[in-house]
């Protein structure tokens, strides 16, 4: 399963008008629709896709269908993590969190419409116990994606790439340094830093934005030998 939980939330709906916040949630769906088509191609209908609250939730919908499931659902979480930065970072810029793990969780999409009546009803949910643990696993740390230790055997990982999480099974993965994504837009590590800085002009110096960015991107240029939780 991959869970990747959208940040600053809260202040973008008490902030923006309902129409700014409609366009920027679209946008965001829109890449990670586009990525998922690039991503898994003829495998898409193996996947199941849910959007609940600020939060999205995949899973396969049978095991071994998806040659190295685990392994391609991370480096999904690595793309659409960074793509969903990049690609608002001159309006709302976002950030978010992620986790690969084992688990379980059902979701449900119901809906009814009477066109006689005009009437029409909708409803979403999803569920498990898995889902609440990715969620609480994943408070108060900065953005990253992050991979539970029980499936660290099924990735082809170079060590290098994996930080601790103090105090937890977790651990944090720094994106490949051949991964295309980072290096269309970043030729040098300073580069990366300096993107930073423009991000957190963007947010208006928002000191939350910055204790969320700010270990990423000391994270990805090899500064962090662990990662720590913010308390809540």
């Amino acid at each position: 399963m991959a869970y990747l939980d959208l940040c600053g939330t809260k202040f973008i709906y008490s902030k923006f008008e309902l129409a700014h916040q409609i366009e920027w949630i679209s946008g965001i769906i829109h890449t990670v629709r586009e990525d998922m088509d690039n991503m898994f191609a003829d495998k898409i209908n193996s996947v199941y896709f849910h959007m609940f609250s600020d939060s999205f939730v995949m899973a396969e919908k049978e095991r071994k269908v998806i040659e190295n499931s685990a392994e391609k659902f991370l480096n999904f979480m690595l793309k659409i993590q960074y793509d969903i930065l990049l690609n608002s970072e001159r309006d709302i810029p976002t950030l978010s969190r992620a986790m690969i793990k084992r688990g379980e969780y059902y979701g449900m999409i119901l809906s009814e419409s009477q066109t006689t009546e005009k009437a029409f009803m909708n409803f979403s949910i999803v569920g498990g116990s898995t889902v609440v643990e990715m969620d609480e696993s994943l408070k108060g740390l900065p953005m990253g994606v992050y991979i539970d230790d029980s499936i660290t055997g099924e990735l082809r990982l170079d060590k290098n790439r994996l930080i601790d999480v103090d105090g937890s099974p977790l651990k944090f993965v720094k994106p490949s340094q051949d991964s295309d994504f980072m290096r269309s837009v970043f030729s040098l590590d300073k580069g990366i830093e300096d993107w930073g800085k423009r991000l957190i002009n963007f947010s208006d110096n928002n000191p939350e934005f910055k204790t969320k960015l700010i270990p990423w991107i000391d994270a990805i240029l090899g500064r962090r030998r662990s990662i720590g939780k913010r308390q809540i």
